[in-house]
């Protein structure tokens, strides 16, 4: 994608500036609803030009990635979503799901996209049309508030028919936008990961993907997350933010149960907060393990000694077929596993040991105690 830049941001064409340069620096969690007008036509667009049509496309064995933030999720969601039976989300579809197809092919025809930082200083790049986190739509159809650190616990009796219809239709449209029958719906799980139990209920054939990485690694990079993107949010996002949520703040963690009270007891900014929301994911997905129907469980380390090995063990298990093209963008994506384009200098390991060591000996993270 060729310069100029703006504020490290790179746009193919003067109209992408023009209509995605607010979108492209300020990376909203939240997105303004768009004035009625414009729905209008994009339902319009979507009945009478696209012919949206879902009848007989199936929610198939949807496929699921948990994790918490800053174990590799985000490489493992580019990859899996470059294999060509694969839907997703993209950033474009995020910003108005009530119409994702319509503005995903505008986007397309317009050739409107950017590539920019996810966020100030990260070192993960995003475009219009990569795949989305998709925090906002999940955080919708669970009635959550993102903005605040509270708990709420949900069971699928929270949910009406119409709900349930709502969100798998929405799904049904995404597999139709890339191609219907044969496509597998993939969605990142980060921010409902603490509400596992009822994803499995809504989803009983769904495949749930689980990186894991050495938690001195994730609890010091999470505080990182969080400095970086409270930094973001208060350079470029919240000056443009109306509403209930003028001013407020996103904290990029997962609502665990024990989450509230981390932070009251050490603040979000620290490394024994993030340590224990470690071992609370492990708590969750034990909690639910008899439940998953299909799980696989891959250390992100293991990824990364064994690149090719990890993401055919993942295809094999999602049973997505071999992909064959070598030069495409799946295995190009593969044999880009490692670079780095940072340095980190992360320190309290020895506290991160003291909170999760029972479970990093599980893990292989420490070594087994003696007897």
């Amino acid at each position: 994608m060729p310069e100029p830049p703006d504020g490290g941001t790179r746009f193919p064409n003067l109209r992408s500036r023009i209509l995605l340069g607010k979108v492209a620096k300020t990376q909203p969690i939240i997105d303004d609803p768009l004035p009625s007008s414009i729905g209008a036509f994009l339902g319009w667009y979507e009945r009478y030009l696209l012919k949206v049509d879902i009848r007989g496309i199936d929610v198939d064995r949807p496929i699921f990635l948990i994790g918490l933030p800053r174990s590799g999720t985000t490489m493992i969601q580019d990859i899996l979503c470059a294999h060509p039976n694969v839907a997703y989300l993209t950033n474009g579809m995020q910003r108005y799901p009530r119409h994702l197809c319509a503005v995903e092919d505008i986007r397309r025809r317009l050739k409107l996209d950017f590539e920019t930082d996810r966020f100030l200083g990260d070192s993960v790049s995003v475009s219009a049309g990569s795949p989305s986190d998709s925090t906002a739509l999940w955080a919708e159809w669970f009635k959550e508030d993102p903005f605040s650190l509270e708990y709420k616990e949900r069971n699928i009796g929270d949910f009406s028919r119409a709900d349930i219809a709502e969100m798998k239709d929405t799904i049904r449209r995404i597999v139709w936008f890339f191609g219907g029958r044969g496509k597998r719906f993939f969605s990142k799980l980060l921010g409902l990961f603490p509400h596992l139990g009822v994803v499995i209920e809504l989803f009983p054939d769904a495949k749930f993907i689980h990186l894991v990485r050495d938690p001195r690694l994730t609890a010091n990079s999470m505080l990182k997350l969080y400095r970086r993107f409270c930094e973001h949010q208060k350079e470029f996002w919240i000056q443009y933010s109306k509403g209930e949520n003028d001013g407020r703040l996103f904290i990029p963690y997962p609502r665990f149960p024990g989450l509230k009270e981390y932070a009251e007891a050490y603040g979000v900014d620290d490394i024994r907060t993030t340590a224990h929301l470690w071992n609370e994911a492990l708590d969750t997905i034990d909690a639910v393990r008899d439940r998953i129907g299909s799980l696989l469980e891959v250390r992100y380390e293991d990824v990364l000694s064994a690149p090719r090995d990890s993401l055919q063990r993942m295809l094999d298990f999602c049973e997505l077929p071999p992909e064959q093209d070598e030069t495409g963008p799946f295995w190009k994506k593969v044999s880009q596993i490692g670079a780095l384009r940072h340095t980190n200098r992360y320190d309290h390991f020895e506290t991160v040991e003291d909170i999760c060591g029972e479970k990093m000996r599980r893990f292989g993270y420490l070594p087994e105690s003696p007897l």
